[in-house]
């Protein structure tokens, strides 16, 4: 994959994507990325819309207006292929991360005294 994804891989961008299992409102991805995130990560509402307008400028998701019972209307986000392409990078790159991660952690479990440091 390109450098595309490697310099738009953060954790928000991520998380942002990673919200959309069907279209969603912008308040919706706020309340599904509170659900899905570790509590421990702050969401600013203001962060993410400015993240979804880069997302839809990269081309990652597209919107429209919608109007819905309440006949006000709010702009629906949909994942884009290229947004897909992005999810299928991020999960291959950490599936990496993640190897790479267990094989130092038993490395250090066999060095002496490994599992007693801190």
């Amino acid at each position: 994959m390109d450098g595309e994804c490697e310099r738009v891989s953060n954790r928000q961008t991520f998380g942002c994507l990673r919200a959309f299992q069907s279209p969603l409102y912008g308040g919706a991805v706020i309340t599904r990325l509170k659900a899905i995130l570790p509590s421990r990560w702050t969401i600013d509402d203001g962060q993410v819309y400015r993240l979804l307008r880069q997302l839809e400028s990269d081309g990652a998701v597209t919107s429209q207006w919608v109007v819905e019972n309440t006949e006000t209307p709010v702009r629906v986000y949909r994942l884009t292929p290229l947004g897909h392409q992005r999810l299928v990078f991020w999960k291959e790159d950490i599936t990496l991360r993640v190897q790479s991660l267990q094989q130092f952690l038993e490395l250090w479990a066999t060095l002496p005294g490994g599992d007693e440091r801190k």
